[in-house]
């Protein structure tokens, strides 16, 4: 059986603003403690820069996978590869998003192949278990992020007198 991190999460915010926060890779760095960085296209083909941060591991580790599935508001599925070689490790990664009731729960589950892969799992290495931490710290941050209630800006909703000039240049 092939290694597997997985990690759900009930989110009281629809599949909308789920996705948006996904999506929103500039502010990866404010909120995701697990995937710290990431830019690039958002399309099938292209290939993103991800720099993880493992809930063990002080520094973090970077690789551009290639973006295997795109669809608006329910999946993104990105495969990677170290060294660029299948049968070495490879992993799929996806975000699957679910309409409910009450918002989106968040299917967030990466499935791993490849010789090293197995070798992991057979050692009893503990990777899969600190990948399937960083996936719930993630998804409890997109959680906390996408329920969270807009704050009201002072300089927004302060009322102010209108200021009228008479035009005198302007004659009727």
């Amino acid at each position: 059986m092939a290694p597997t991190a997985s990690a759900k999460v009930e989110i009281a915010a629809p599949p909308t603003a789920v996705w948006a926060i996904l999506m929103d890779f500039e502010r990866y760095p404010d909120w995701n403690p697990f995937i710290i960085k990431i830019s690039g296209d958002q399309k099938v083909g292209s290939r993103p820069t991800v720099t993880l941060k493992p809930p063990n591991n002080s520094s973090g580790v970077t690789f551009s996978p290639v973006i295997q599935t795109m669809q608006l508001n329910k999946h993104i599925h990105w495969k990677g590869r170290l060294l660029g070689i299948p049968w070495l490790f490879t992993g799929h990664h996806h975000f699957i998003l679910h309409p409910t009731e009450t918002g989106t729960k968040l299917e967030h589950f990466e499935n791993f192949s490849g010789i090293l892969a197995l070798i992991l799992h057979w050692i009893g290495s503990d990777v899969y278990e600190t990948t399937e931490r960083g996936f719930g710290l993630m998804n409890d941050a997109i959680k906390e992020r996408a329920e969270r209630k807009p704050r009201s800006n002072p300089e927004l909703t302060q009322r102010t007198k209108p200021s009228v000039k008479a035009d005198s240049s302007f004659d009727t």
